[in-house]
């Protein structure tokens, strides 16, 4: 495939999409690459969100900010931005949202104060399967959908396989329909006969004592919480199908970053196959900390045969020995860069020929220092806008 026949880079992919959604494993620099992500939308005049789910400061870290974004919050953008460009950035706070949910869909006010006390609704909120991947969906599409940005791109929690998050409203609803608190629901449950109905005469006595460990009030509790929270199940219900619906729509693409090692390649090539799968639109690879080639292409077998002196040069103090030494070790060093360079851009052409050309592999440069501001995000942009690393 010729340079003119690749498709297009990071521009063009934000120009047609409100919703960019970034996922991949833990430590292949997903935040960074989001961040990035907003930030050339907004240099090109759109407002951007960038919307992470990662409870550690690193979406603060790269943006250079102190303040804990809870709340959307506009990012200063130095040096020049296109008319009504603008960066913004927020960090989910999953239980803030549960209850906002709990605020949208109870039944009245007085529901709404039951569900929102009840000590295990507290615990549920925070530890329930799938609830944070639930609640990031959730604030995607209600930043997605309420018109104050153009484009949202939503940093995905690290994880080990892609339908942790894709999967999440399923897991998520489940855990609050069915198991244990499906049979809680149930009407010969009740506080007062529980020991003798569910676990029959003989477990009266396990009842008891399990009572006296949590509390008597425990069974009561429970109950109430889950009577209380299935009025609740329908809207949830409702704005989980919503999602599937934005995340399918042709306005939204899935962008998965990867680091260039076999493993982490191994993890986007089935996230690609889970994608397509569910038909759900895959925007771009982006392959991070991608290794260097030298400029000055093939390196000789020995630094001599570079035309490096054998000693040290007229005016360096340094000894013979040392110097022949600190040479070698140094161009061994180069060597190995070298190869490694090779290897990276092997996996990737592996990855292109199991995955195919239909979308742009956007490699990105492993940078000398850690980014920390808007100016170093700013160093990815010619690889993100289409100048890509050579394969």
């Amino acid at each position: 495939m010729s340079a003119g026949d690749r498709p297009p880079g990071a521009r063009e992919l934000l120009a047609g999409k409100s919703v960019l959604v970034c996922c991949g494993t833990g430590g292949v620099g997903k935040t960074t690459v989001s961040a990035a992500l907003a930030l050339l939308a907004a240099r090109s005049g759109r407002r951007a969100l960038v919307l992470t789910v990662d409870p550690a400061r690193r979406l603060a870290d790269s943006l250079g900010v102190r303040s804990e974004l809870h709340e959307a919050t506009r990012i200063p953008i130095p040096g020049e931005v296109a008319p009504g460009g603008e960066l913004w950035a927020m960090m989910l706070d999953p239980k803030r949202t549960f209850d906002g949910l709990v605020e949208r869909f109870a039944p009245s006010a007085e529901a709404r104060r039951r569900i929102l006390a009840n000590h295990y609704y507290q615990r549920a909120s925070e530890s329930l399967s799938g609830s944070q991947e639930y609640m990031a969906m959730e604030k995607l599409l209600e930043v997605a959908t309420d018109g104050r940005f153009d484009l949202v791109v939503l940093d995905t929690p690290p994880t080990r396989n892609a339908l942790d998050f894709l999967d999440a409203p399923r897991r998520l609803l489940a855990a609050l329909e069915e198991g244990a608190l499906k049979w809680l629901m149930m009407p010969r449950f009740s506080a007062a006969r529980a020991g003798l109905r569910v676990f029959g005469q003989g477990g009266a006595k396990l009842f008891s004592f399990f009572e006296g460990l949590t509390g008597s009030e425990v069974v009561a509790g429970i109950s109430e919480f889950v009577s209380s929270f299935s009025t609740l199940l329908e809207g949830f219900r409702g704005r989980a199908a919503d999602v599937q619906s934005l995340l399918r729509s042709p306005s939204s693409a899935f962008v998965m970053v990867a680091s260039p090692t076999r493993l982490s390649l191994s993890e986007a090539v089935y996230f690609h196959d889970r994608l397509r799968e569910g038909g759900l639109p895959l925007g771009a690879f982006v392959i991070n900390r991608v290794r260097p080639r030298p400029a000055s292409g093939a390196l000789p077998e020995t630094p001599w045969a570079a035309g490096l002196p054998r000693r040290p040069p007229e005016g360096v103090d340094a000894d013979p020995d040392a110097w022949g030494a600190m040479l070698s070790q140094t161009w061994e060093h180069l060597r190995e860069e070298i190869r490694g360079a090779e290897i990276d851009r092997q996996n990737v052409r592996l990855l292109r020929r199991r995955c195919g050309d239909d979308v742009p592999y956007l490699l990105l440069p492993e940078l000398d220092d850690d980014v920390h501001d808007v100016e170093a995000l700013d160093r990815l942009a010619p690889w993100l806008g289409g100048s890509r690393i050579e394969e």
